[in-house]
């Protein structure tokens, strides 16, 4: 665990401590990455403050941690994206997943009233590398049967734009959806996936004791990688395939960050981190060295309420990839594969100090 994203003593210069989800796109050569932030709040606890949904900042990593920049908005302190009221029924709006296609950046995000009461869901574009935005298209609740409101995307090496998605309730298979960048804003072009072809046609490529939550995919070094929260186990999981097309259901995830059972009296780390969801890859990321970001929310207090910053080692090894790897960065860390009890399931990734570190 290396640390979270908001807080005090981390983000007063933008003038909001509390927040929680976090998906990221590139926005230039110079590392530079876009952030978005689900409900968020000026004080350092949920609730407290002017509440803001979503907000976007520009982020950094130096020295192998998450540095915010500054707001994506124009000026020092860090505004709501879309301008709207929040109301007393709880009406918010949730981004599900950022994409850059040639410069321009789009924004799906869920009407919520009511967290899990999807009314609508909505894609925005930004020409201005966030700092504005306009409406492309709003989708009813009832698309794809409910399993489109929760998306993820990502620009495929062939051109297509690929998207996984599934319904906001936690309950739900993982769908997978492809379109051509200039369709974004017409989703009655848009091509599902069914046992085995494209189409109008959708059928689950991943439902085997899954539950999903929160997903954010990801195209890393002629793989493609998928990072969800399975509500089924209380886990950020992550598989990596080959092909999109791949037979999901037959990876074995690695369990990189895991709600344990030590609840929130125990130390909170990768093996016990409570009431976790979420799971975004940071950009940069490899597949021998990547980094997440997880939330946390507290539901009984609210007190806290974050996005923390997490770093997986060895994820090419725990798959069979091979292929040249950067070396790693962090010396004090390695990856162990435990082994299950359970021979069905897979063993978790766990990172734990080495003995001898420095």
């Amino acid at each position: 665990m290396i640390g979270d994203l908001l807080g005090p003593g981390i983000t007063e210069h933008i003038d909001v401590l509390a927040g929680d989800l976090g998906q990221m796109v590139p926005l230039n050569e110079d590392g530079e990455f876009a952030i978005i932030f689900g409900d968020s709040f000026r004080g350092k606890e949920l609730g407290q403050g002017e509440w803001l949904s979503p907000v976007g900042v520009v982020g950094k990593v130096v020295d192998g941690r998450i540095r915010i920049i500054r707001p994506l908005n124009d000026g020092e302190r860090a505004r709501q994206l879309i301008d709207y009221q929040h109301n007393d029924r709880g009406l918010t709006l949730l981004p599900s997943d950022i994409i850059n296609i040639g410069g321009t950046l789009y924004m799906q995000a869920m009407w919520n009233e009511g967290i899990g009461n999807v009314l609508s869901t909505q894609i925005w574009s930004s020409t201005d590398n966030g700092k504005t935005w306009d409406s492309v298209v709003t989708l009813p609740k009832d698309f794809m049967g409910g399993m489109g409101n929760l998306i993820t995307w990502e620009n495929g090496p062939d051109g297509y734009i690929y998207m996984m998605s599934s319904q906001f309730k936690r309950t739900d298979d993982v769908y997978l959806t492809r379109f051509k960048p200039e369709d974004i804003g017409s989703p009655s072009l848009w091509q599902h996936y069914s046992h085995g072809a494209w189409g109008e046609k959708y059928s689950p490529v991943l439902s085997r004791n899954v539950q999903a939550g929160e997903m954010c995919l990801r195209f890393i070094e002629g793989h493609w990688v998928l990072s969800m929260f399975n509500a089924n186990n209380l886990t950020i999981e992550i598989r990596i395939a080959d092909e999109i097309t791949a037979d999901w259901e037959a990876i074995p995830p690695a369990k990189v960050v895991v709600m344990g059972t030590g609840g929130w009296a125990a130390e909170q780390g990768p093996n016990n981190f409570t009431q976790l969801y979420g799971g975004y890859i940071v950009p940069g990321s490899t597949l021998s060295n990547m980094d997440l970001v997880v939330s946390q929310w507290n539901t009984s207090t609210n007190k806290r309420y974050n996005s923390t910053q997490f770093n997986v080692k060895g994820l090419d090894k725990f798959f069979g990839i091979k292929q040249p790897q950067p070396e790693f960065n962090d010396p004090s860390l390695k990856v162990v594969q435990e082994e299950p009890t359970d021979y069905s399931q897979p063993a978790p990734i766990r990172i734990v100090p080495l003995k001898d570190a420095t």
